[in-house]
């Protein structure tokens, strides 16, 4: 009976045995098919790209990724035929951003050859050949502090050390002076120490400008702001240069700090450039103890003089094609332009060193002729023809025709041959023709007269018809024609009073003529049908928005010719161009009206 009793417990351990030997026939996880070969992109150093070092070895850091569309098994690193790395490791299967330094490298072509394999035993290789050289050590020309040539590194010239990064800044891949030039990037700039800078100093560099920022920080060397840690914006200590957009182009301004107060040098239309002519330009800000001079591609674009020295307390750090972290209360963050060739001198430079450094000319800035504006193509308001109810000539002197009113005299005004048909208005700062309102205010008003530009003055008034103020500038009341600007350019604008504020019809761009604009200009200007319009050589260069109805209250004087005595708070006093056939209109002008009034002098 044991026996029988052994023999069952054999069997059923065979049975055991049996039925666990069976499951190695169990079904397996399917391989996973893989037929895409991963994708290899090596970053830096670029194929064809020069590193240029004052050692003759060096460190290099190779930078590049692989993806794959299934799982990277394996990432090989050569460098000149020996492997100097093998990864296996991967915390995301799909995509690996990888770095290898390779130390020692000397003079000489250099290349690197990353392979991948993925799990389907796919290989993809990429390659980068580049060249190591060793910089011949750079004598500083007199006076200068730093040299940043941006020849594939950012390493100073003159003090052997490289400047601190923030962000990602690249390379442009060609530069100005060499062959190549740092390449800005958003939230990305150099910093440099400025313990050598002195309050008499020279900066110098090449701009190819980026087309799309509409503002940017180009350089800045400012305090801390401690009132405003977010948003630093102490300007009276170092300096800054930034840029604006301005319609399509973009001007170029310097500011620098005297220890209470700061000074701006604003070229306005002479610091204008174009983004997208895709050229370089050089820049160069001189200051010294009383005077700055700030210059574009050679050109003066503005100076000061008799201005106390630039205080440097607290200005520890230069930033470079940025504001920030100490100029950025105005929003002027990082410049996507490429920079090149940026020199730092403790001396004033003169035009003739500029000039031996540069091979430009240096010298007052030069504009190109100011064209007419075209066409804005704005709708006007296209009503019944208004009826003409005053009229002065000027053929003879300052007879009113039409209307039964009398002008008066104010200052010394004159009639002066050269009119558009016969004599013309010629006044001066302190001079107009004032005539009574009664009768010529109505809620429909339009004028139209011509101007022959006086390419000295800046500003100044040419029809007001205001209420007394205390401040002679109230605006809430009546209306005012008037021009300001600077002797390249003259821009016409219109501000109507609605009681107990201001509108303004400002053209902008389409409202600029040149200053030195030789020909006779039509103005024309309609109040009525809640709108206003300005009117410039017969094209309708602006117009306000809606519901705009003009409040005649206490405006009981035209003056012509000057914005005296009710609106001279901003300077627009006597118009000292030529003026000539003044007229006003119950009613509002029409467009075909205007055209035939402006082709009266042409």
């Amino acid at each position: 009976m044991k026996f029988l009793k052994n023999v069952s417990i054999l069997a059923l351990m065979a049975f055991i045995a049996t039925t666990i030997s069976c499951g190695d026939d169990d079904p397996k996880e399917p391989e996973i098919v893989d037929e895409v070969d991963p994708v290899v992109t090596i970053t830096s150093p670029a194929d064809g790209s020069e590193v240029s070092t004052l050692d003759a070895t060096t460190s290099i850091t190779i930078e590049y990724e692989v993806t794959d569309n299934e799982e990277i098994t394996s990432v090989v690193v050569d460098f000149d035929g020996t492997q100097v790395a093998e990864i296996t490791d991967f915390t995301d299967f799909r995509v690996y951003d990888g770095e290898q330094v390779v130390t020692d490298v000397g003079d000489g072509s250099h290349t690197i050859t990353i392979t991948a394999t993925d799990v389907g035993n796919n290989t993809a290789t990429a390659t980068s050949t580049f060249t190591k050289t060793t910089t011949v050590p750079y004598t500083p020309l007199d006076n200068e502090i730093h040299y940043l040539p941006f020849e594939g590194d950012y390493v100073d010239m003159v003090t052997e050390e490289e400047a601190t990064t923030v962000g990602s800044p690249g390379f442009a891949g060609e530069g100005k002076i060499g062959d190549n030039a740092y390449q800005g990037a958003a939230d990305a700039y150099l910093t440099i120490g400025s313990t050598d800078f002195q309050s008499t100093m020279t900066v110098m560099f090449w701009l190819k400008l980026d087309v799309t920022a509409d503002r940017a920080g180009v350089m800045a060397l400012s305090a801390e702001d401690t009132e405003n840690p977010d948003a630093q914006n102490n300007r009276t200590k170092g300096f800054r240069i930034l840029r604006e957009a301005s319609g399509d182009l973009q001007i170029f301004k310097a500011n620098y700090g005297t220890g209470d107060a700061d000074v701006w040098l604003d070229g306005g239309d002479f610091a204008k450039l174009d983004p997208t002519d895709g050229e370089w330009h050089h820049f160069a800000l001189v200051i010294d103890e009383t005077t700055a001079a700030f210059y574009i591609d050679g050109g003066l674009v503005a100076d000061q003089a008799e201005q106390l020295a630039m205080d440097l307390t607290g200005c520890d750090a230069l930033s470079i094609m940025s504001g920030a972290p100490r100029f950025v209360g105005w929003s002027h963050f990082s410049d996507g332009s490429a920079m090149d060739d940026l020199k730092i001198f403790s001396a004033a430079l003169t035009e003739e060193k500029m000039e031996e450094i540069t091979g430009l000319e240096f010298g007052e800035a030069e504009l190109p002729p100011l064209e007419d504006p075209a066409d804005p193509g704005l709708d006007a308001i296209d009503g019944a023809d208004a009826t003409e109810i005053l009229y002065m000539s000027f053929d003879t002197d300052f007879t009113i025709e039409v209307a039964t009113a009398t002008a008066t005299e104010v200052g010394t005004p004159t009639v002066v041959d050269g009119g558009v048909s016969g004599k013309a208005y010629s006044g001066n700062a302190d001079s107009y023709i004032s005539i009574p309102t009664a009768g010529l205010l109505n809620d429909e008003f339009s004028a139209s007269m011509w101007i022959k530009l006086d390419p000295t003055a800046t500003r100044a008034g040419i029809l007001t018809i205001s209420a007394p103020g205390d401040d002679n500038n109230n605006r809430t009341k009546g209306l005012r024609l008037f021009r300001e600007g600077d002797d390249y350019a003259q821009t016409f604008k219109l501000n109507v009073g609605t009681g107990e504020a201001d509108t303004w019809i400002d053209g902008g761009a389409y409202a600029k003529f040149s200053a030195s604009r030789e020909g006779w200009l039509h103005m024309a200007i309609t109040v009525g049908g809640g709108k206003s319009q300005v009117y410039l050589n017969g094209i309708l260069a602006a117009v306000s928005g809606e519901d705009v109805v003009v409040d005649w209250t206490d405006c009981d004087a035209i003056s012509f010719g000057s914005g005296a005595p009710n609106f001279i708070g901003w300077d627009h006093w006597g118009e000292t161009s030529l003026l000539d056939e003044l007229r006003i209109y119950n009613g509002i002008l029409n467009p075909a009206q205007i055209a035939t009034l402006s082709d009266a002098g042409n």
